[in-house]
């Protein structure tokens, strides 16, 4: 049985890619930065070298030194290595679809944060996977998630504000999950990026009326033009399922 380092499996997409993974027959071995601090190095070594790992699995938030730290190693070991980034990495000033060599535009925050991640794997390991995704969707409505926005956002001002000019980058989590596992397995070395609304094209408005119809919720959608971008992710190396083969498609 092969072994698979995980990180972030506190978080809301973790578990999913997990689950996948352990579906597969891998066994998944948990690096908790809550227990071993990635910036002590003794500590870093010691859990490394108590384990037999045979692929990682990045996706928790750290620095970009424990996203180097884990490139090298896999590097030295000649082992698969997965960092996942964001859609972030590009900023509406230009607008998308994106594909792998788009120029990286973000003046956001986590978007820059992403940017120095990406950086420092290619630095130390030119045959690391870096997989970029969107805005994440899942049937549990907790941590990290569309569903669980939308519904506070309901919940708090009693109505949900949806550009008809946004075009997100998204994707259910077990699809992206799916994804992993696909990129982990054929171990090809690159950038990937992981979108279903690559091709379908649904705004954000289209796509909060087709999960409150397929949740069944009493949501009060209203559609506006506030926020304009067309954010999807293009890359037809690793084809995600469409949104309407988990949703449905938008009413006439």
């Amino acid at each position: 049985m092969k072994t698979i380092l995980m990180t972030g499996l506190t978080g809301t997409l973790g578990p999913k890619v997990a689950k996948q993974f352990s579906q597969r027959g891998w066994h998944v071995v948990e690096w908790n930065h809550h227990q071993v601090a990635p910036d002590n190095e003794q500590d870093s070594n010691t859990f490394w070298q108590s384990q037999t790992i045979d692929a990682v699995c990045h996706m928790a938030m750290g620095s970009e030194e424990w996203a180097a730290w884990l490139a090298k190693r896999c590097a030295e070991q000649k082992i698969p290595y997965l960092f996942v980034s964001t859609a972030m990495v590009f900023d509406a000033e230009v607008d998308g679809p994106y594909g792998i060599f788009n120029e990286r535009n973000t003046k956001d925050d986590y978007g820059l944060y992403k940017v120095r991640c990406e950086d420092a794997i290619w630095q130390v390991n030119p045959d690391a996977m870096i997989a970029r995704i969107g805005w994440q969707i899942h049937d549990e409505a907790v941590g990290n998630n569309m569903l669980t926005h939308l519904e506070r956002q309901h919940h708090e001002e009693g109505v949900i504000s949806a550009s008809q000019s946004w075009y997100p980058a998204t994707s259910h989590m077990d699809d992206t999950a799916i994804g992993f596992l696909q990129l982990i397995e054929r171990n090809e070395p690159g950038l990937y990026h992981l979108d279903s609304n690559a091709s379908e094209r649904l705004s954000f408005y289209e796509l909060v009326c087709l999960l409150k119809d397929y949740y069944n919720k009493d949501w009060n959608v209203v559609a506006n033009e506030d926020y304009q971008h067309d954010q999807r992710l293009q890359d037809e190396r690793v084809g995600l399922p469409p949104l309407s083969a988990r949703f449905g498609k938008p009413k006439s």
